[in-house]
Protein backbone atom coordinates (compact mmCIF):
# COMPACT_ATOMS: atom_id res chain seq x y z
CA UNK A 1 0.00 0.00 0.00
CA UNK A 2 3.12 2.29 0.68
CA UNK A 3 4.38 1.55 -2.73
CA UNK A 4 0.47 2.91 -4.26
CA UNK A 5 1.26 6.44 -2.31
CA UNK A 6 4.76 6.66 -3.31
CA UNK A 7 3.93 5.98 -6.83
CA UNK A 8 1.46 8.32 -7.19
CA UNK A 9 3.94 10.76 -5.38
CA UNK A 10 1.41 11.24 -1.98
CA UNK A 11 3.91 11.87 0.55
CA UNK A 12 3.19 15.22 1.53
CA UNK A 13 0.23 17.09 3.58
CA UNK A 14 0.70 19.18 0.47
CA UNK A 15 0.73 16.34 -1.99
CA UNK A 16 -2.24 14.46 -0.22
CA UNK A 17 -5.10 12.43 -2.88
CA UNK A 18 -8.04 11.29 -2.47
CA UNK A 19 -8.87 7.31 -2.44
CA UNK A 20 -10.09 7.19 -5.72
CA UNK A 21 -6.50 9.10 -7.43
CA UNK A 22 -5.03 6.56 -5.21
CA UNK A 23 -6.73 3.58 -6.36
CA UNK A 24 -7.52 2.29 -3.23
CA UNK A 25 -10.77 0.88 -2.57
CA UNK A 26 -13.75 1.38 0.35
CA UNK A 27 -11.98 -1.10 2.76
CA UNK A 28 -8.46 1.62 2.76
CA UNK A 29 -11.32 4.48 4.50
CA UNK A 30 -12.50 1.49 6.79
CA UNK A 31 -8.79 0.68 7.73
CA UNK A 32 -8.22 4.25 8.72
CA UNK A 33 -10.85 4.63 10.96
CA UNK A 34 -8.84 1.52 12.99
CA UNK A 35 -5.71 1.12 13.22
CA UNK A 36 -4.06 1.60 10.54
CA UNK A 37 -4.80 5.25 11.24
CA UNK A 38 -4.22 5.47 14.58
CA UNK A 39 -0.33 4.88 13.53
CA UNK A 40 0.03 7.88 11.31
CA UNK A 41 1.73 6.62 9.12
CA UNK A 42 -1.20 7.49 6.31
CA UNK A 43 -2.62 10.90 7.49
CA UNK A 44 -5.81 12.12 6.68
CA UNK A 45 -6.17 15.53 5.34
CA UNK A 46 -9.80 16.60 5.05
CA UNK A 47 -10.83 13.42 2.70
CA UNK A 48 -7.13 13.43 0.65
CA UNK A 49 -4.39 11.14 2.54
CA UNK A 50 -0.72 10.81 2.39
CA UNK A 51 2.05 8.94 3.32
CA UNK A 52 4.58 9.91 6.20
CA UNK A 53 7.84 7.92 5.63
CA UNK A 54 9.20 9.84 8.96
CA UNK A 55 6.51 7.96 11.22
CA UNK A 56 6.64 4.69 9.01
CA UNK A 57 10.52 4.65 10.05
CA UNK A 58 9.78 5.35 14.02
CA UNK A 59 7.25 2.84 13.85
CA UNK A 60 9.89 -0.09 11.92
CA UNK A 61 12.45 0.95 15.08
CA UNK A 62 9.68 0.75 17.64
CA UNK A 63 8.58 -2.20 16.55
CA UNK A 64 12.08 -3.75 16.27
CA UNK A 65 12.32 -2.71 19.80
CA UNK A 66 8.99 -4.78 20.82
CA UNK A 67 10.61 -7.61 19.36
CA UNK A 68 13.45 -7.69 21.26
CA UNK A 69 11.61 -6.80 24.62
CA UNK A 70 9.20 -9.85 23.23
CA UNK A 71 12.46 -12.03 23.04
CA UNK A 72 13.15 -10.77 26.74
CA UNK A 73 10.15 -11.24 27.62
CA UNK A 74 10.63 -15.44 27.63
CA UNK A 75 13.43 -15.36 30.06
CA UNK A 76 11.47 -13.32 32.11
CA UNK A 77 8.48 -15.81 32.18
CA UNK A 78 11.05 -18.32 33.04
CA UNK A 79 11.53 -16.56 35.69
CA UNK A 80 8.17 -15.91 37.39
CA UNK A 81 7.40 -19.12 36.51
CA UNK A 82 10.75 -20.37 38.97
CA UNK A 83 9.90 -18.04 41.60
CA UNK A 84 6.24 -19.40 41.78
CA UNK A 85 7.90 -23.04 42.58
CA UNK A 86 9.91 -21.80 44.68
CA UNK A 87 7.69 -19.91 46.46
CA UNK A 88 4.94 -23.11 46.40
CA UNK A 89 7.74 -24.91 47.23
CA UNK A 90 8.36 -22.51 50.48
CA UNK A 91 4.63 -23.17 51.62
CA UNK A 92 5.04 -26.57 51.10
CA UNK A 93 7.81 -26.85 53.63
CA UNK A 94 6.62 -24.28 55.91
CA UNK A 95 3.28 -26.36 56.09
CA UNK A 96 5.06 -29.61 56.90
CA UNK A 97 7.37 -28.23 59.36
CA UNK A 98 4.17 -26.59 61.28
CA UNK A 99 2.44 -29.95 60.90
CA UNK A 100 5.35 -31.73 62.22
CA UNK A 101 5.56 -29.20 65.11
CA UNK A 102 1.89 -30.05 66.27
CA UNK A 103 2.33 -33.87 66.51
CA UNK A 104 5.98 -34.19 67.56
CA UNK A 105 5.79 -31.37 70.25
CA UNK A 106 6.34 -27.72 69.99
CA UNK A 107 10.05 -27.11 69.34
CA UNK A 108 11.25 -23.16 69.82
CA UNK A 109 13.93 -23.92 66.72
CA UNK A 110 10.90 -25.24 64.44
CA UNK A 111 8.69 -22.18 65.29
CA UNK A 112 12.09 -19.63 64.52
CA UNK A 113 12.84 -21.65 61.28
CA UNK A 114 8.98 -21.41 60.07
CA UNK A 115 9.55 -17.53 60.92
CA UNK A 116 12.52 -16.75 58.82
CA UNK A 117 10.81 -19.02 55.98
CA UNK A 118 7.62 -17.12 56.44
CA UNK A 119 9.90 -13.87 56.27
CA UNK A 120 11.49 -15.50 52.99
CA UNK A 121 8.46 -16.40 51.40
CA UNK A 122 7.00 -12.78 52.00
CA UNK A 123 10.01 -11.11 50.81
CA UNK A 124 9.94 -13.59 47.13
CA UNK A 125 6.04 -12.56 46.76
CA UNK A 126 6.63 -8.78 47.42
CA UNK A 127 9.24 -9.68 44.83
CA UNK A 128 7.07 -10.64 42.17
CA UNK A 129 4.65 -8.00 42.30
CA UNK A 130 7.19 -5.47 41.78
CA UNK A 131 8.72 -7.49 38.89
CA UNK A 132 5.58 -7.58 36.97
CA UNK A 133 4.56 -4.52 37.47
CA UNK A 134 7.73 -2.90 35.93
CA UNK A 135 7.23 -5.44 33.46
CA UNK A 136 4.44 -3.79 32.56
CA UNK A 137 4.59 -0.62 32.74
CA UNK A 138 7.39 -1.47 30.32
CA UNK A 139 5.17 -3.04 27.96
CA UNK A 140 2.69 0.23 27.69
CA UNK A 141 4.97 1.88 26.40
CA UNK A 142 4.63 0.56 22.88
CA UNK A 143 1.67 1.89 20.73
CA UNK A 144 -1.00 0.06 18.21
CA UNK A 145 0.28 -2.07 15.66
CA UNK A 146 -0.42 -0.72 11.70
CA UNK A 147 -2.87 -3.15 10.95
Amino acid sequence: MAQKFREKGATGPDRAMTVQDLGLGPRFEEAMKRRVGQTGIFVDVGGKYYFNEDRLREFEQRRQGMGAARAGGQGFRRNMATLRIVQMSLMVFIVALILISWVYGRSYDLWILVAVLLVAWIAISVYGIFAMSRARSRMGTGGPGPF
